[in-house]
């Protein structure tokens, strides 16, 4: 019983931590007599008390080297750890870089199939554009063999209509751009001679509409443009011939310069002397309200320049069929000429006759703006017969 109780005394105390309290021996005599009147039983208690704190010590230090290496395994496992951590680490960077190199690597190997593939591409769709355009030209082709086979089986006066419609266009050029109306006429007439030659009475249209071309280039007023041209540059080339106005008004009445031998006339001959040496240094013109302006010698040049210009726009005027512009060119060259030059003279007078003469010339505008006969000579060359309708006019 005593051993059991030891023993769970024992536990306790392994168990519960105690603390040692050391015990403090006193060498009095009241302890010693005390102790030697003490019975066997209290002797026997100090012995089982040391042997609990003997126990008590052992079990200390055993807790004390457990804890010890408790600490000792975590700081080792916790620097395991962080080693291995710092492995796993480097071994995660490798294999980032291995990865991506792998990836670049894959990058460039793959580029130049990529290339390959897009210069294929390109090529399929210039491939198929070349074939669009061959077929397009294979179209075409067949289109002009068709017209070869119509042109082949024409009629072979189909020359005649060719030349018909050139000489149309011919009157065009000379109507429109020339302003030949009577050229344009007799063009037409050779047109229309030419179809009634091909002998076909399908073209009857076709000499319709030459008949209404003609009748309305005839009507138009002839004009003689290049005579008239002609005629301006020849008062161009005599401007600088013209004499310029210098005529003064009538001088007074000549006087009586002569010196008398009889001294009453003193004062007379004073004058007249004194007038003579006046005469010399000094002239005095009187004119009247109604005369012009006299031009000075050296404003001659400026004169004949501007004279020049307006008979030039007269020109101008006269190829453009611009009535407005030439009367008023005209007109006032025709006053300047009358203005500064004089009047007296022949030549001014031929100029300004002729100036009036050029003034009555009359500028009619063209009206016909196109030929009906082209289109329908065209339809005659293009196909070989013409395809009107019933509403067309004529």
């Amino acid at each position: 019983m005593d051993n059991n109780k030891h023993d769970t005394k024992n536990t306790e105390s392994e168990a519960t931590p105690t603390v040692i309290v050391p015990s403090v021996v006193r060498d009095d005599t009241s302890t010693t007599s005390t102790s030697s009147a003490e019975t066997p039983t209290s002797k026997a208690k100090p012995q089982s008390t040391a042997r609990k704190t003997t126990v008590s010590i052992r079990s200390s230090w055993a807790i004390r080297l457990g804890v010890l290496l408790a600490l000792g395994l975590t700081v080792c496992s916790l620097g395991g750890g962080f080693m291995l951590y710092q492995q796993m680490q480097q071994q995660l960077l490798t294999q980032n870089e291995k990865n991506l190199a792998l990836q670049e690597q894959l990058q460039q190997a793959l580029l130049q199939p990529n290339q390959r593939i897009g210069q294929l591409e390109q090529q399929q769709l210039n491939d198929a554009k070349t074939y669009q355009e061959l077929a397009q030209l294979t179209e075409e082709q067949k289109q002009l063999q068709d017209r070869i086979n119509k042109l082949a089986q024409r009629s072979p006066t189909h020359w005649m209509a060719s030349e018909a419609e050139y000489l149309v266009n011919m009157a065009g050029r000379k109507l429109w751009l020339e302003k030949d109306p009577r050229t344009a006429t007799d063009l037409l007439k050779s047109a229309d001679e030419t179809i009634a030659a091909m002998n076909n009475p399908a073209l009857l249209p076709i000499r319709k509409a030459l008949a209404k071309d003609i009748a309305a280039t005839a009507s138009i007023k002839t004009t003689d443009i290049d005579g008239s041209v002609l005629t301006l540059d020849t008062l161009i080339e005599q401007l600088d011939k013209l004499p310029l106005n210098r005529s003064d008004v009538d001088a007074d009445a000549p006087q009586d310069t002569v010196i008398t031998g009889n001294l009453s006339d003193w004062q007379s001959n004073l004058g007249k002397t004194w007038k003579a040496l006046t005469e010399d240094f000094i002239t005095i013109r009187h004119k009247n309200a109604d005369a012009p302006a006299l031009l000075a010698p050296e404003q001659q040049w400026y004169l004949v320049e501007n004279i020049r210009h307006k008979l030039l726009q007269c020109q101008l005027a006269l190829y453009r069929y611009d009535r407005a512009s030439y009367h008023q060119s005209l007109m006032m060259a025709r006053k300047w000429i009358q203005t500064y030059f004089d009047i007296q003279d022949h030549k001014t007078v031929e100029a300004i006759a002729e100036i009036d003469k050029l003034a009555t010339l009359e500028l009619d505008p063209i009206t016909v703006k196109s030929f009906a006969a082209k289109p329908l000579l065209l339809q005659l060359t293009s196909y070989g017969e013409l395809t009107l309708s019933e509403d067309t006019p004529l």
